[in-house]
């Protein structure tokens, strides 16, 4: 530094030395300086040199060098390389070394070169060299007198005297050098002054902004903007909405005080500004739209309704159904405006889901609109939440501007197009006249037809896709909310992913712009979606195809879907792809194996609901009120931008999906084939849940030929999709046996009792006796469990029926059928066993408590009968039964010891009933048990058994009279009767056969 003074001196130099070059500093967000402790800066150096030691000692250091890149060519011989390939590596190289690709790797300072040794230790050096100069220039710099400060005044007083200098100049070489610390700190209140300001502008911006609508309101007519600014001001009287508004602002620019307008009365005034509103909606677009085409079809009409506000001074546009509020501040403008016009304006009470408010501000032919005002307005369901997604006024303002904007290009293209076609067609008049002139002849009449601007039509479209996504964004918000709450479903871990099991999955609202907004090629402009979202629920067997999404359209109206995509083109494309028609992008894979609820936002159109199964062509929401309802529910809740809900929406779309998914196995298990469905075995579909009918038959008992009687029914879970039996409220043995409810049975209760207590009084060591036979509760719910996932997984390979993305044409289709017959003949052999278990215990347990007159007793018959050829068939469950008679046995017993003792059992006669299904019938049969017991706690033996095969009494001729019934509460159409008419032909064959 001396050296280069002393240059400088010797050159004749009268500068300065020069200063160090400026360095990049930081703010906070209040605009200080971003300033830290000079111990934390040498603190900082410090440790790191200290940290550099002890690594180029005792650990490994990092050594950074330029990564070598391979030019060779794919087959390995890098003299192969072509020239092109050469020059394009050439250009590809980084123009500046420090752009090359580095690399990293740790190595001991003992294994390096010493070369490679001194090149670290002084790179090192170097960088903790500078960090010492920048700690000693930081110090030296925070000290009032330092050696360097004084150095430095020696050199510009060396360099005063070699060249003569002004007063001025001299005085400030002679003052004192300020501190560092207080040049930052001045500097960083400057900072902070200025970004102060800057946020007390944007706030005062801000203001201005969000108060426009009000100061368009205040205005007594629509060139009245200095009244209004006085009104919300507070004027000389003071007292305006705006009481932090300057006094001293002189609003002196007032174009209405020299316009032509102020001449005219305020009656005058009023039917100008009426007859340049009317004349601009009769030559524009509403009056195109009106006489275009002389009657024809109309391609886009305008979608407002359009009505003059009182005066005629603007007009109102609307677009949806109202909703009425009756909130404090809607009241109190009504009751201002009934005062005021001595009428009740039911106006104000009312709230659409578009509304904007325009006039005229000229009466010049080329005026453009003016949008006085602009609302959109959207709201969850009451009880649902708008997670915040609320319009506030910054976002009102901003559509506003947008709004403004497309209306002022529309108008200004249409005038530029007219002008270029106006100036086109003078240029060709005037060459036809010159060219009939010559030829004399009279030139012939053309009429060009000029481009009449749509602004209210851009105007909608604005409106319109803000108001689709913000409706959009709310549903997607809580969808989620709903995979967070009671539909999300538990975390399964298996391997190395976790999956959710029974939950819904969401995919959140895609936005696409209007290039990429078609994700299908053969979809149209007019029909391409700019965003979409979907709810994925329920497990479904995609491996041959996804389930096709179709649009839901209301039976009220009119069952067109041109918005829709023609999705058989996207069928075969290839074996082993999925195809989807859900809008989603192909990223998004979370519909995999699921069926869809899926919401697309179409301009012009609204939100379109599609959904898997979905078939404009054979659906079957106009057979009953059931399906019509919930479709209703589906698209009120979403497409009412009043009335969002994607809770209603997704239980409705899971009640329509449940009765396809019925409707689809019931017919795979109706359907002919070799080994089909027992013919005494009927299913119906009823609301989302299969009636499981059969028709009873009775042993050595001649009866009528009788419908078929209502057993269970299986419905299917909206949550899950998963079918789960039911039963009806009079069978109270059937429910709690299917729940394995223990006091179902009060010998088992007492038995496990028993058995708890002799397994604690062994310590735990107490083991069952092989042989020992299950309870009938858990022979019951295991045949329910067995018919459950059986029916799940013939539901799952179903889906919901229709129209299939087949993967493959040639072989899905067979494919799936195939394995839906796997599935069917394993739901057979379930569906026969339950049946048997309903008809034993409900139907038959009905009719032995009103024959007997005594409750039947469960695991009183002594297991399951299943030591006979003959009674094969039965059900694989301990026959329910009543006892007939009962005694206490003593026998005698000769013990180990060989001493005889006496023991007492108790002896039961019982009549049990059973049931034998088969292909053919089902049929109850009784049997005569006797069984013995040795204890209290001990379970029944049964000794021995036969079958009745004769009966006692005859069948009586009461049945068959005429008797006034309740209404039945199955649909007209169902053949099926009432489990408790089965009862009645129960009880008379209990009858006969016990001949009471």
């Amino acid at each position: 530094f001396l050296i280069e003074m002393v240059t400088m001196n010797a050159e004749g130099s009268t500068k300065p030395p020069p200063g160090p070059p400026p360095l990049s500093l930081s703010q906070t967000e209040n605009g200080a300086l971003s300033m830290a402790p000079l111990s934390t800066v040498v603190n900082a150096a410090t440790d790191s040199l200290y940290q550099d030691l002890y690594n180029l000692v005792y650990s490994d250091v990092k050594i950074v060098s330029v990564a070598k890149q391979n030019t060779n060519n794919a087959g390995g011989d890098g003299n192969a390389s072509s020239a092109e390939d050469k020059l394009n590596a050439t250009v590809g190289a980084p123009s500046n070394p420090n752009d090359a690709l580095l690399e990293t790797r740790k190595a001991k300072m003992a294994n390096l070169s010493f070369a490679q040794r001194r090149h670290e230790l002084t790179r090192r050096i170097v960088q903790h060299t500078k960090s010492v100069a920048h700690c000693y220039a930081l110090t030296a710099a925070s000290l009032p007198e330092s050696h360097s400060s004084l150095q430095y005044q020696k050199l510009l007083k060396s360099s005063a005297s070699l060249s003569p200098m002004s007063s001025s100049n001299a005085a400030k070489i002679h003052e004192p050098p300020p501190r560092l610390g207080s040049s930052v700190q001045v500097s960083s209140d400057a900072l902070q002054f200025v970004k102060s300001g800057w946020i007390s502008q944007d706030e005062a911006q801000d203001a201005l902004y969000f108060h426009h609508d009000e100061l368009w309101k205040a205005r007594g007519h629509c060139h009245d903007v200095l009244g209004a600014l006085c009104v919300l001001g507070g004027g000389d009287k003071g007292g305006g909405f705006w009481p932090d508004f300057p006094t001293d602002v002189a609003l002196a620019v007032d174009p209405y005080g020299v316009s032509k307008e102020k001449s005219y009365s305020p009656s005058e005034l009023k039917a100008r500004l009426a007859s340049a509103i009317r004349r601009k909606l009769v030559l524009g677009e509403v009056g195109s739209n009106r006489s275009n085409n002389e009657g024809k079809e109309l391609t886009s009409q305008l979608p407002w309704r359009i009505v003059f506000e009182q005066g005629g001074g603007s007009i109102r546009l609307t677009y949806g159904s109202p909703r009425t509020v009756s909130t404090a501040e809607a009241l109190r403008q009504r009751t201002v405006a009934k005062d005021d016009e001595g009428e009740d304006c039911e106006i104000n009470l009312q709230q659409y889901p578009m509304e904007a408010r325009l006039s005229v501000l000229s009466e010049d032919a080329n005026a453009s609109w003016k949008l006085l005002s602009l609302h959109v307005r959207c709201s969850p369901k009451t009880g649902e939440s708008d997670h915040q997604l609320g319009m506030n006024k910054k976002q009102m303002f901003d559509l506003h501007r947008i709004g403004e904007r497309a209306m002022i290009v529309e108008e200004a293209i249409c005038r530029k197009a007219n002008e270029a076609m106006k100036n086109t067609t003078t240029t060709t008049e005037s060459k036809d006249e010159n060219a009939m002139e010559i030829d004399g002849e009279k030139p012939a009449e053309t009429a060009s037809s000029p481009l009449i601007p749509r602004p209210l039509l851009r105007l909608f479209e604005v409106t319109h896709a803000f108001s689709l996504s913000l409706q959009l964004e709310m549903l997607s918000s809580q969808a989620e909310a709903l995979r967070r709450g009671a539909w999300g479903g538990a975390a399964r871990v298996s391997g190395a992913k976790e999956t959710l099991v029974d939950g819904i999955a969401v995919s959140p609202a895609y936005f696409f712009d209007s290039q990429n907004g078609a994700v299908h090629e053969s979809n149209t402009n007019n029909s391409a979606p700019i965003a979409v979202m979907a709810v994925h629920f329920w497990h479904c067997d995609d491996r041959y195809g996804s389930p096709r999404v179709g649009d839901i359209i209301c039976s009220d109206e009119v069952t067109t879907n041109n918005g829709k995509v023609d999705s058989s083109s996207m069928r075969g494309a290839g074996p082993g792809l999925r195809h989807d028609d859900n809008f989603l992008p192909a990223s998004d894979q979370k519909g995999k194996e699921r069926l869809s609820l899926c919401i697309r936002a179409v301009p012009m159109v609204g939100l379109v609901v599609s959904l898997s199964g979905s078939d404009a062509e054979n659906d079957r929401t106009t057979e009953s009120h059931h399906l019509k309802r919930n479709v209703n529910k589906l698209l009120s809740s979403i497409q009412n931008p009043f009335q969002l809900s994607m809770s209603d929406a997704l239980l409705a779309a899971t009640v329509l999906c449940a009765e396809r998914r019925c409707h689809a196995v019931v017919d795979a298990l109706n359907r002919t084939k070799a080994s089909h469905l027992p013919s005494w075995i009927h299913l119906e579909v009823e609301c989302g849940s299969i009636t499981v009918a059969g028709s009873i038959s009775y042993q050595h008992f001649s009866s009528k030929t009788r419908p078929a009687t209502v057993l269970f029914r299986l419905a299917c879970d909206s949550r899950s999709g998963r079918f789960v039996p039911t039963f009806h409220r009079s069978i109270s043995i059937l429910r709690r046996l299917a729940c394995n409810d223990p006091s179902t049975s009060d010998i088992q209760l007492v038995s496990n009792a028993a058995l708890a207590s002799a397994r604690q009084a062994k310590g735990h060591i107490f083991t069952k006796k092989v042989g020992e036979r299950e309870s009938t509760g858990r022979s019951v719910r295991d045949a329910f469990v067995a018919l459950s996932r059986s029916m799940d997984t013939l539901g799952r390979k179903c889906g919901v029926g229709g129209l299939w993305n087949e993967s493959d044409v040639l072989s899905s289709k067979s494919l799936r059928e195939k394995s839906i017959d796997q599935s069917v003949d394993q739901t057979w052999a379930s569906l026969i066993t339950c049946s048997g278990i309903a008809a034993v215990f409900g139907v038959a347990g009905i009719a032995l408590k009103i024959a007997s007159g005594v409750d039947p007793v469960i695991d009183m018959a002594g297991g399951a009968i299943i030591d006979d050829e003959t009674n094969a068939n039965l059900i694989r469950v301990p026959p329910l039964s009543v006892p007939l008679h009962q005694k206490i046995v003593e026998k005698r017993v000769k013990e180990g010891d060989g001493e005889m003792k006496t023991k007492s059992e108790l002896q039961s006669e019982l009549f049990a009933v059973s049931a034998k299904a088969t292909t053919q019938s089902l049929e109850l049969v009784c049997f005569d048990v006797l069984t013995t017991m040795k204890s209290a706690s001990s379970i029944p033996m049964r000794v021995k058994y036969a079958s009745i095969n004769q009966l006692e009494g005859t069948e009586s001729a009461e049945l068959d009279t005429a008797r006034p019934t309740k209404r039945a509460k199955l649909s007209s159409e169902s053949s099926c009767q009432h489990i408790l008419l089965e009862v009645e032909h129960a009880t008379q064959w209990i009858d006969a056969v016990l001949g009471l």
